[in-house]
């Protein structure tokens, strides 16, 4: 019997000593992005391209595959650098997040320096006499303030200057000039770049233009250019070493007849050593030439769509074109900036692009264009094309070499829906088909890798037959309710669905640009699965406001609505609205203008007259609330349901004024399961939870940012307000403490962060909150057959609140915090904490407890609660980041959605980069792993029974022998 006990011992031992070694991927996928290319820089001497792009991220690219050699983020993730390539040093410097950053073309951070101030700033490079002492000088110019840095080490050459005149919208560098005007504004200042490089105060110089100038301009070698405010002109104010200048604006209907039938909006001015490349909005680029303070048209192409910064192809100053798509192909067109020729030309196949794309227009809107040799001695040229649908692609010798879909990198909104059911699956593949010897090779390489018996080519084998035997991407809903279909809403205008199995895109739809959706919500879900669910995409901003819904299994648009008001916010009504076999969403659209005495227009949807009666009749009436229009006041409105079609009445019920600013506002999900609405504690005496719906937490402090008063006094105070009555039902303060604040609210429990001055760390406070209502007894016949008894309290009859709180110090830095969903909220809970490193740790809910006792020796009782010893400081475990060693760069959201199994929920992580993969917070206990090894077990057992009849078998001789001595 023995011997029984040890071989079973050892058998499962191996196995859970391999449980997660040959696990890694099976349940989440990563995919790393760059963003949408804002400029591109060829490598002079690899095969790569460098590229900032609209997200913030530097990155140098392979020309080979299209791999991400390098890529570093900068401080202001989601604003678009400004950049300049100093080429005697082979280096990138980027103005961004008020930070200047210098990158050698390997990815090296040479040095930074910190701006005056947050704001957009200029960057580039000054050339000329005054710059023959150093490699090269940097020019930065922010809100009127300029600084000359040594590129090669940030080392100031000359002292700051500060000109209020350079204060401007735009600021342009122009043969040695800097030109700052505002929007629509004809005055125009100049100032010499080199005086500041030698220096000097540069004197302000006042140009008056004849038109009111727009943003669309551009400076070079040739002088500035800007198109006028109006469309209708393009102005021009060549530079010399004189000082005088002056304007002069030709008319674009004459200087470039057929650009006048495109249209006005999205025209581009690209500078070159000659002149100017003037690109369309819809179609068309001019050519153009400077000379005597005119300019000149030297060609005009109508096909094209978008133009490269100048390049040099052998002895030639060149530009390049794109033309098309026309048919099935896209045209790339090198041509001369001093004469307007076409240098040469070549044809490219766009099916691979389309398909690239999703089906999404193929719109080129940046181009970059780099010259090499070709091994016969001649030039040939390759283009990095960049397209609105968020496809970079690069071109060269007639070929697409690879491309790449970035549109995913601007994902604002995701939702999870269920995929079809068996028999409707969409397109992809269904799942492979194996026979039964390879699914019994698969059996023998899984133990044989588990018992450390197997070969590195039987390792491989063994992941390469994985992906061929799981179900986890096939297009259709599993039993657990594992597999999802994962909607994104991206910032390219495009609905994209991806399969939650490997990230896949199965389907996306692009809306035009003045169609955009910017909210993406359920709408309609149907208990009969051969039924596909349904989705409502709203656009919010008036004029061009509508909702449409959309077949989430298709992308099909079934219906569309215009709304005659824009949308300031959506508010769900919590009960879904039940007809028949569909459950349907029901939401309160907002239109508030923050004006003293306004009164929002809030409008129901779907406004017909089984929602009026549902919403009336509803047990919990949503309200509305937020910030008034002076600091620190908030503001809420009672709703009531009229006639169909008349909309909802909404009246001014209360207002709070807090004596600091709002940092911070939580509310808890008001779909959030709860299983139980008492807590056992240790001594086995019950307590009921506060589970009040209409629950906001407000922090209040000093404004993020703000200058510290003459006492320094600072805090940080938390209150829990009633948004039915606006009564403040709580509050704690904490001195010493600022922001930012991060909060989150679940059950009863309200977790929040905020920063500790005196000691520079962040503090996490937790606070559970429970009905103290006195003599009130638990009653389990109540609990059981009375629902009444686990109600959330209502609102207008307040119960006294006991609130347990402690603080922590966290050695996480929080920008934002989430929380885990099971499908009946019985699974223990974790909070995901979204790091300053882009990454989400997993705190289990119980180092938070607020009851964690000071001691060190616990009683049997609390080690039977699940009670933890206090300690000040949060643990900390690198196993507990549930992105596990990936940094998702730029997070911005987490989704998490429950499965059917009440162990496990899925979590999708979105920033430029993606990430998926399921949690467990308490483990898996009940179901197997997908992948578990059968064939072991079966070995296992039978090498039991085997076991068992030896033993049994020895027994009996043993006992024979015995007998007969």
């Amino acid at each position: 019997m023995h011997v029984q006990i040890f071989l079973a011992i050892a058998v499962f031992a191996l196995v859970a000593a391999a449980r997660f070694e040959d696990q890694a991927g099976a349940y989440d996928w990563y995919k790393q992005h760059i963003g949408i290319v804002s400029s591109a820089q060829f490598h002079p001497s690899k095969p790569r391209v460098c590229v900032t792009t609209e997200q913030s991220v530097v990155a140098c690219l392979n020309l080979r595959d299209g791999s991400i050699a390098w890529r570093k983020p900068l401080q202001a993730l989601g604003a678009a650098p400004s950049v300049a390539y100093v080429e005697s040093l082979n280096s990138l410097v980027t103005a961004s997040g008020g930070y200047l950053h210098a990158f050698d073309l390997e990815g090296g951070l040479k040095w930074q320096r910190k701006l005056p101030t947050q704001t957009a700033a200029l960057v580039a490079e000054v050339q000329g006499k005054a710059t023959e002492k150093v490699s090269g000088a940097i020019l930065a110019v922010q809100a009127g303030a300029v600084q000359v840095l040594d590129a090669a080490d940030a080392s100031q050459l000359s002292k700051p200057h500060q000109l209020k005149g350079l204060a401007k919208d735009n600021v342009v560098t122009a043969n040695g000039y800097l030109v700052a005007y505002n929007t629509g504004s004809k005055s125009v200042l100049l100032a010499s770049a080199a005086s500041f490089v030698a220096g000097d105060a540069a004197a302000e110089v006042a140009v008056e233009a004849p038109l009111g100038l727009s943003a669309s301009a551009a400076g070079g070698p040739a002088g500035f250019a800007a198109i006028s405010d109006d469309g209708s002109s393009l102005c021009v104010l060549q530079l010399g070493g004189t000082g005088d200048a002056a304007f002069s604006c030709q008319r674009l209907d004459a200087l470039v007849p057929d650009l006048s039938a495109t249209s006005p909006l999205g025209r581009k001015l690209i500078a070159t050593s000659a002149g100017f490349v003037l690109v369309g909005g819809d179609a068309g680029a001019a050519v153009l030439a400077a000379g005597d303070g005119q300019l000149k048209l030297l060609r005009f192409f109508a096909a094209a769509t978008a133009a490269s910064a100048e390049a040099t192809v052998g002895d030639d100053a060149a530009v390049g074109l794109v033309e098309g798509p026309s048919g099935d192909k896209l045209r790339l067109l090198v041509v001369s900036v001093s004469s307007g020729e076409v240098l040469q030309e070549e044809d490219f196949p766009a099916a691979a692009l389309r398909r690239a794309a999703h089906g999404a227009p193929l719109q080129p809107s940046l181009v970059a264009l780099g010259a090499f040799r070709k091994k016969d001695k001649s030039w040939g040229v390759r283009a990095l094309v960049v397209f609105r649908c968020g496809l970079t692609a690069l071109l060269q010798q007639g070929v697409v070499v690879w491309s790449r879909d970035e549109s995913l990198a601007t994902i604002g909104q995701t939702l999870f829906v269920d995929l079809p059911a068996n028999g409707t699956a969409l397109k992809g593949d269904a799942g492979a088909k194996a026979d039964i010897n390879t699914r019994i090779r698969y059996q023998v390489l899984g133990a044989k890798v588990q018992l450390k018996l197997n070969t590195p080519a039987e390792a491989a084998e063994l992941l390469e037959l994985r992906g061929l035997l799981s179900d986890k991407n096939t297009p259709t809903r599993d039993v657990n309710g594992f597999r999802k279909l994962l909607l994104a809403l991206t910032g390219t205008g495009a609905l994209t669905a991806l399969h939650n199995g490997d990230g896949r895109v199965l389907w996306s739809r692009t809306f035009p640009p003045d169609a955009v959706p910017m909210r993406l919500l359920q709408w309609r879900s149907y208990h009969d699965i051969t039924h596909a669910p349904e989705v409502l995409l709203l656009r919010e901003a008036h004029p061009g406001a509508y909702v449409a819904a959309i077949n989430a299994h298709t992308g099909e648009e079934l219906w569309k609505q215009p709304l005659p008001h824009g949308v300031s916010r959506v508010v769900p009504v919590p009960a879904p609205l039940i007809e028949g076999s569909a459950v349907q969403s029901v939401y309160l659209l907002v239109d508030h203008t923050p004006a003293p005495g306004a009164v929002p227009v809030v409008t129901l949807l779907p406004d017909t007259q089984a929602s009026q009666a549902h919403f009336a009749s509803s047990q919990r009436s949503p309200y509305l609330f937020w910030e008034g229009s002076q600091p620190g006041t908030l503001q809420g409105f009672s709703l009531e349901a009229g006639a169909a079609g008349a909309g909802i009445a909404a009246r001014l019920a209360w207002q709070v004024a807090l004596p600091d600013s709002v940092l911070a506002l939580a509310t808890r999900d008001p779909t959030e399961p709860i299983q139980s609405s008492v807590k056992v504690l240790s001594d086995r005496t019950i307590k009921y939870k506060y589970l009040n719906p209409n629950l906001l937490f407000v922090a209040t402090g000093l404004a993020n940012g703000a200058a510290l008063d003459g006492d320094d006094s600072t805090a940080v105070t938390a209150h829990l307000v009633d948004t039915v009555t606006g009564r403040v039902l709580y509050s704690q303060s904490h001195a010493g403490a600022r922001g930012p604040v991060t909060a989150v609210v679940s059950e009863n429990l309200v977790l929040y962060h905020f920063r500790d001055v005196e000691s520079g760390r962040f503090v996490a406070c937790a606070m559970e909150l429970y009905d103290a209502t006195p003599g009130r007894e638990f009653s389990v016949l109540d609990y059981l057959f009375n629902p009444n008894s686990t109600q959330p309290v209502s609102s207008l009859t307040p119960t006294p609140i006991e609130a347990v709180s402690q603080s922590y110090f966290s050695r996480i830095v929080p920008t934002g915090l989430a929380v885990t969903r099971t499908e009946q909220g019985i699974t223990a809970k974790q909070l995901l904490v979204i790091t300053n490193t882009d990454q989400v740790y997993a705190l289990d809910r119980r180092w938070v407890d607020p009851r964690r006792p000071k001691k060190q020796k616990l009683t049997q009782d609390e080690m039977e609660e699940g009670l933890t010893p206090y300690q000040d400081t949060l643990p900390f475990s690198p196993l507990s980041f549930a992105t596990l060693d990936k940094q998702v760069l730029g997070l911005r959201g987490v989704a998490v959605e429950p499965t059917r199994l009440e162990s496990t929920c899925l979590m999708f992580v979105h920033g430029v980069d993606l990430f998926y993969t399921r949690l467990a917070p308490a483990k898996g206990f009940d179901s197997l792993e997908d992948d578990f090894n059968y064939a072991l077990l079966i070995a296992a057992l039978v090498a039991l029974s085997v076991g068992a009849v030896v033993m049994n078998y020895m027994t009996k001789q043993a006992q024979l022998a015995w007998k007969w001595k």
